[in-house]
């Protein structure tokens, strides 16, 4: 072995991480965090690849654009069924190219590959999963939140992204001490008003309309946004300049045909807009007088973080980590789930007084500002993985992003 190579190796961070998830076309929060977490960390102290495994039959999945316009190194493996044997052993071969010691999944999908290389491995290699939600509604999505909770408990250290998705582990008997509450952050320097050109207003000639009232993210059951529309509908009675925008889709067209026949049988279709998805937010945001979440599964929602740093008060039902972010009567309202009559008078309340909408704003992206900063969250993630891979105390229960 050469001088060079043995410097090369002598010199590589401790923590040599692969980041592994399973998702489809464009990702959603979770995505973000991983990939902007990839871009941050220190170099010195952690080696990053990335691996995404999606259905073959996925012709949207543009997440590896994303990564590879980064520079990030990344691979994309293509699953041809449920459980596809050759996922399993492409992953093996990245790890041991790579000289991986932590696996770090999210979903899942990829905590059942991580388990399994845990035992094909030749060598030992830490496994950890952070918990971003089970948002999948109805029996199938139970049965997915059970199995992979009871996997999940054989993993060497977990992340929840919030209070509350770590008290939904511990109650379904995950150890406590296996878990570290790390919040989800955001970088408020991208996430700002200053940095919105152009708007979506302009777009959709939306015009001086108010209020415009808005919601980005997936279009799909357990967003509950039947709810978000009968909320719209009360609104309209007494805005009739009323604007109502639901930007994202699904993994399927349903949904959405739903929330359209819906606006129409409501009565507030023309003035309701569904754009699809958008890569670029902040001209998206910056149309809001408002954002309004009426989601019935959550784990701690980015949308709402972007929402705050661009000054708009929130209107977010009370679900998992969503009450953790929204200060009730200071950033905006916190209403029950499924409570159209609740989340529409919430509206009604901000919209009304300038004076308090504009506070709330202000105040949610001071909030974001001082408690949930990317980068403070990106080091004490870098902390944790050391501490997986350092033999000395047991990681200690409770660590926590907002500072």
């Amino acid at each position: 072995m050469s001088a060079t190579k043995h410097m090369s190796l002598f010199q590589r961070p401790a923590v040599r991480l692969l980041e592994l998830r399973n998702t489809y076309k464009w990702g959603g929060g979770p995505d973000k965090t991983i990939l902007l977490s990839a871009e941050r960390h220190d170099r010195a102290r952690v080696d990053v690849v990335i691996a995404y495994v999606r259905d073959v039959r996925d012709h949207e999945f543009t997440i590896g654009d994303n990564a590879r316009a980064r520079g990030l190194t990344f691979y994309e493996i293509e699953e041809r069924a449920k459980l596809d044997l050759r996922v399993l052993r492409a992953l093996k071969e990245i790890v041991i190219r790579h000289d991986i010691n932590i696996i770090h999944a999210h979903d899942y999908k990829s905590n059942l590959f991580a388990y399994l290389l845990k035992w094909l491995l030749p060598k030992r290699v830490a496994v950890m999963s952070t918990a971003h939600a089970w948002v999948m509604v109805g029996l199938k999505g139970e049965i997915y939140r059970r199995l992979d909770l009871s996997l999940m408990r054989r993993f060497d250290h977990l992340i929840a992204v919030s209070h509350a998705t770590k008290d939904e582990m511990v109650n379904a008997g995950v150890p406590c001490d296996l878990i570290s509450v790390i919040h989800n952050g955001i970088d408020t320097d991208a996430w700002a008003p200053n940095q919105a050109f152009g708007s979506l207003r302009d777009e959709l000639n939306l015009g001086q309309a108010f209020p415009v009232i808005g919601y980005v993210g997936r279009i799909m059951p357990e967003k509950d946004l039947q709810t978000w529309l009968r909320a719209a509908a009360l609104v309209a009675k007494q805005y009739p300049q009323a604007r109502f925008v639901l930007v994202g889709e699904g993994k399927d067209g349903v949904t959405l045909g739903q929330l359209k026949q819906l606006a129409a049988e409501l009565g507030i279709a023309d003035h309701t807009y569904f754009p699809g998805y958008r890569s670029d937010l902040l001209p998206i945001y910056a149309a809001f007088d408002l954002f309004v979440l009426t989601s019935r599964r959550e784990g701690l929602p980015n949308s709402i973080l972007e929402a705050m740093a661009m000054g708009l008060p929130v209107v977010t039902t009370d679900v998992a980590g969503a009450k953790e972010l929204v200060v009730n009567g200071e950033t905006g309202f916190v209403v029950p789930q499924q409570d159209g009559d609740r989340s529409a008078y919430a509206i009604l309340s901000i919209v009304g007084d300038d004076h308090r909408r504009l506070c709330m704003g202000r105040a949610g992206r001071q909030r974001v500002e001082r408690e949930f900063s990317f980068s403070h969250r990106i080091r004490r993630i870098e902390d944790l993985y050391e501490q997986i891979l350092c033999p000395r105390p047991k990681v200690r229960s409770g660590v926590v992003a907002s500072v």
